[in-house]
């Protein structure tokens, strides 16, 4: 039994299949079913119920649950302070990073700025979903990370978190490759005639929520298909399973083999910066201050 092991399990528990668990961690889902089977074989448990429609967890299955999710808790806990512990009397911070939270932009600054900010060194954590939570990456901001590359609106920051301004996103269309959209160099709204377009609902990003309104007015044939939230790596799998068009964003480009992003003509953008908590601690506060003074912010 391995780690990969149970974090396979809390998938396939969560999505009640091994394709779904298999996308959510880059992996067939014949590889997740080969690994369950070892599982219940080396532990010698019934763990799911396996039919046409899905998997199921078994009274065993339910029962080891609850207990999975507190080792993989202790597990995550020891390692996070652990890499608190200072290393050559530099002071760590954690910057998440994710496929879609890239910490690139940030990075591509800090190869300027870390001579002179020699006390602290950058230890990028591979971001976790908080699977409870709409926010997802957003909500492990001061537990697995202190710091990541998102974008923000005051919606996001209403929610607990402070940001820097790094720059801002551009929006464009991501579409399949044998999509006749993309073929164009640029996609105007009148482009979009009665198309079908998934997009997040409303409420979640304010820029999103305009960029629906101009859509909407200048075009009243699309189709807005909502997400069941903010973006996974699902809703790119959709776009390309059902043929249908996708806002995006500048940073999700290669995101998906299958899909291509076109510009959308729009003066929206989006700001994307460094994120934090409204209390991140003397360790990130301390290197916020720094990196503010050295960028001449406020």
């Amino acid at each position: 039994m391995d780690i990969n092991q149970l974090q396979t399990f809390l998938r396939v528990s969560q999505f009640g299949s091994f394709t779904k668990a298999g996308e959510q961690g880059f992996i067939s889902g014949t590889a997740v079913m080969k690994q369950m089977n070892r599982l219940e074989s080396e532990l010698n448990l019934k763990l799911f119920v396996r039919t046409a429609n899905g998997v199921t967890l078994t009274p065993q299955g339910k029962k080891f649950k609850p207990y999975v999710n507190q080792i993989l808790g202790i597990l995550n806990t020891a390692i996070e302070e652990t890499r608190r512990v200072r290393i050559d009397d530099k002071l760590l911070i954690r910057l998440g990073t994710s496929l879609l939270h890239p910490a690139d932009p940030f990075m591509l600054l800090w190869k300027q700025l870390s001579p002179k900010m020699p006390e602290f060194q950058i230890h990028l954590v591979q971001l976790t979903e908080d699977l409870n939570s709409s926010n997802r990456e957003y909500a492990m901001l001061g537990r697995s990370s202190d710091l990541i590359v998102g974008t923000f609106d005051s919606t996001t920051l209403k929610q607990s978190f402070s940001a820097i301004k790094l720059g801002a996103y551009h929006f464009g269309i991501a579409v399949r490759s044998d999509n006749p959209l993309a073929q164009l160099d640029e996609i105007t709204f009148s482009d979009l005639v009665n198309q079908k377009i998934l997009m997040v609902p409303r409420g979640i990003s304010e820029k999103n929520d305009l960029l629906r309104k101009q859509l909407l007015a200048a075009t009243p044939s699309i189709k807005a298909i909502d997400t069941e939230g903010r973006y996974d790596i699902n809703t790119f799998n959709k776009a390309v399973e059902e043929n249908i068009a996708l806002i995006s964003l500048t940073p999700w480009k290669r995101i998906h083999p299958n899909l291509v992003t076109i510009p959308l003509k729009t003066d929206i953008t989006v700001p994307y910066g460094l994120l934090s908590t409204k209390f991140p601690g003397n360790r990130t506060a301390a290197f916020l201050r720094e990196f503010r003074r050295l960028n001449g912010l406020k």
